[in-house]
């Protein structure tokens, strides 16, 4: 009995053994799976990948962009002499006259080829009256005054005249500056209060920006703390006694305003060593 016992656990260890073994090959055997990363994706359907979708979507944006910014640059801004001329805009001239008396000498313009003549006709005479206005003859020295036809548009026209004057004894010759807008439509003078966009302008002066100032050597700094230390108490009520009143001409105008290149310019008066008179070329188109 003893002998059979044992013989049973002699077999059983040897079976336990070889389980062992073959448990061990087989793992030896067997060789591991693995699958590069492409086939493991086309094995699970629930993942996607869609390549280059970010490049896309920034190309069409960057598409879009260059198209809204083309279509910007090449829109087509009537300029406002010609936009205030509606359908009724005319065609017309510009010829030199010229005024000599004493020490003074004039050049200003007058307008010919006007379908209106009697229309031309008062045109011509308010430039003639704004060129000779406001001068004193009293101990002249010199005169001269000349013009630039800032702007020519089919609705409005617009003068500046720029020159010096000097009187005897005086220390040194001072500028002169003039400007008149006239809507060819009705004839009139058109004064800064007419067209600009007031509450605009005094924003720029206030914050010193939106303008570039056309004089030499004149410091933008300078100009600025001129202004803010009282030489415009109230921009606003300064800036509606810009231009000659043509209608009350014992006005004396605060200050003067052209159309250049569809821009606004302004002449404000100052020290003479900044010109007597600095010019403003605001940036907004008008």
């Amino acid at each position: 009995m003893r002998k059979y016992t044992g013989c049973i656990c002699i077999f059983t260890v040897i079976m336990l053994s070889a389980a062992g073994c073959g448990g061990n090959a087989g793992k030896g055997d067997k060789e591991p799976i693995v699958k590069d990363f492409d086939t493991l994706m086309r094995d699970d359907p629930a993942q996607v990948i869609v390549r280059d979708e970010p490049q896309t979507i920034s190309t069409e944006r960057t598409e879009q962009e260059t198209e809204c910014s083309v279509e910007s640059e090449t829109a087509v801004v009537v300029p406002y002499a010609d936009r205030i001329a509606g359908e009724n805009g005319v065609v017309y001239n510009i010829e030199t006259a010229v005024y000599e008396e004493g020490a003074v000498r004039v050049e200003y313009p007058q307008l010919t080829g006007l379908s209106d003549e009697g229309k031309q006709q008062e045109i011509n005479e308010k430039i003639k009256a704004v060129a000779l206005s406001q001068i004193s003859t009293e101990n002249l020295g010199s005169y001269e005054l000349r013009y630039e036809a800032a702007t020519k548009g089919s609705g409005l026209v617009s003068f500046i005249f720029k020159g010096s004057s000097y009187y005897i004894n005086s220390a040194y010759p001072n500028n002169v500056i003039k400007t008149l807008n006239i809507d060819l439509n009705s004839g009139k003078n058109v004064r800064l209060k007419d067209f600009a966009d007031i509450a605009s302008v005094v924003n720029s002066l206030e914050n010193a920006n939106g303008y570039t100032i056309q004089n030499e050597g004149v410091d933008p700094a300078d100009f600025s703390a001129y202004l803010n230390n009282g030489a415009l108490t109230d921009y606003a009520i300064t800036l509606l006694d810009f231009d000659f009143d043509l209608g009350n001409p014992e006005l004396i105008p605060a200050g003067f305003s052209a159309v250049r290149d569809n821009h606004l310019i302004l002449f404000i008066e100052a020290e003479h060593a900044m010109g007597d008179y600095v010019e403003l070329e605001f940036s907004i188109d008008l």
